[in-house]
């Protein structure tokens, strides 16, 4: 079997649920929302390069450059609406909401 084998998003998707919790240990309800979003651009960062090097499937070269800021500013961009649904007016973490 090699990395070409397997399903890339299946995969990225695992990767982001374990990696979660190590980036996100302590966050809480308490956590400043400025402190929520540099976690969430770093689980982003994280994530895209992961997924960078996936894309590059059995051997990895120069264009990985080119792919890890392709990937980690898909991802960016991805999670963006996840962070203002829990952090922006009305999210499960504003103070706006707890009014």
């Amino acid at each position: 079997m090699k990395i070409s084998d397997l399903d890339v998003r299946e995969l990225v998707d695992v990767i982001s649920a374990a990696i979660a919790p190590v980036l996100f240990e302590g966050a809480g309800q308490k956590v400043a929302p400025h402190m929520w979003r540099e976690r969430i651009k770093l689980h982003a960062e994280v994530m895209g390069r992961i997924t960078a090097v996936l894309q590059c499937g059995d051997e990895v070269g120069p264009e990985i450059h080119e792919y890890i800021e392709l990937c980690t500013q898909h991802m960016h961009t991805g999670y963006e609406p996840c962070a203002s649904e829990i952090l922006g007016p009305g999210g499960s973490l504003s103070k706006i909401h707890k009014l």
